[in-house]
């Protein structure tokens, strides 16, 4: 576990720091939940930054970035309105980025929604909330990857659920066969860590960082409760106004921890690519580097409170079937079909 108070320490240090100066950080899911909450803190908490971030509407996130620029009045916020869960919405975004900035430091990608329902496929034949926890999420960190290069300490930190990784079928990784919301789950979950340790391989500067988040308080459960239909319709509401509230108050991370926690996984020293040394804002006492998932790998599966995860038996036996490439080539052929579509 990392003591929230050595996080606060690591992110104070930002400013003064050699690293924490004109910082440019692409933002995706960040206008509720864990994401905004480590954006605020990114704008607060640095010096000169930059980021620009992917919103639905313009005037809805307007109250945000009026936030975001009281918070810190030398920074750049630039809101992009997209429909994210298309591929060809995320190239134009990102294409824009390129067109303006030199690097990327930082591209933190949280967004999706839970959900009951069945598929849901977009006009690019990808089912939505799946790409949103997995295809939206890695054609930006695709696209991006040659401005990542360009930084001194390039992370990339997908909110999700490193460690949880479960057997997937390396044949079917679009579910084509049996589809439900919790298989699409764990799929979202191992995929995200077999393309990391894919991308890590031929991206070594870069740092890649896969979080469990554990339960914080930004109303993703009581929107997945609304959801529901028939006979669970009933127990969900009454689980949504009695047990949640409880849980909410005694038991969850507030958005603000989770955001502090974000930032310095952007940031801290703590978690060096392959070949980047030990870049980034040096380490409090009584802090040391991070064990990756492999040898010197540079992807990084952390829980809750930042503590490595143990490595399940179901990661280990995808890698010696050649689970990384396999995933990485099937995500380059699904891109593929889905913007030949468009």
């Amino acid at each position: 576990m990392v003591n929230i108070k050595a996080i606060r320490v690591s992110n104070a240090a930002l400013k003064d720091s050699k690293y924490g100066s004109d910082l440019v950080g692409v933002f995706v899911g960040a206008t509720s939940g864990i994401g905004m909450g480590t954006l605020k803190q990114f704008a607060k908490l640095t010096k000169s930054p930059k980021a620009y971030i992917a919103v639905r509407s313009i005037q809805a996130a307007t109250p945000l970035l009026r936030e975001l620029e009281a918070s810190n009045p030398d920074g750049t916020f630039i809101l992009h309105q997209t429909e994210i869960s298309l591929m060809k919405n995320v190239d134009t975004m990102c294409d824009e980025i390129k067109a303006k900035e030199e690097k990327v430091d930082i591209v933190f990608v949280s967004p999706g929604y839970l959900s009951f329902d069945d598929r849901n496929d977009s006009i690019e034949g990808i089912d939505i909330p799946h790409a949103l926890r997995y295809y939206t999420r890695f054609r930006f960190i695709h696209d991006l990857l040659p401005l990542l290069k360009k930084s001194s300490n390039p992370r990339v930190i997908s909110i999700l659920a490193g460690g949880q990784e479960s057997p997937i079928d390396l044949t079917d990784l679009e579910m084509r066969k049996d589809f439900s919301m919790m298989k699409a789950a764990k799929n979202g979950t191992t995929q995200t860590t077999l393309a990391f340790e894919e991308l890590a391989k031929q991206n070594p500067t870069i740092s890649f960082i896969h979080k469990y988040p554990g339960f914080v308080n930004t109303g993703v459960v009581a929107r997945l409760m609304d959801t529901t239909a028939g006979v669970l319709w009933v127990p969900a509401q009454l689980f949504k106004y009695t047990i949640l509230p409880l849980i909410n108050v005694f038991l969850s991370m507030s958005v603000e921890e989770a955001g502090e926690r974000g930032l310095f996984l952007a940031t801290s020293a703590m978690f060096p690519s392959t070949r980047g040394g030990g870049i980034g804002v040096p380490l409090p006492t009584g802090l040391s580097v991070a064990k990756d998932s492999g040898d010197g790998n540079g992807v990084y599966l952390l829980g809750a409170t930042d503590d490595v995860q143990p490595i399940t038996p179901a990661l280990r036996a995808l890698r010696e079937a050649r689970g990384p490439a396999i995933v990485w080539e099937s995500t380059l052929g699904i891109w593929e079909r889905a913007l030949g579509r468009s």
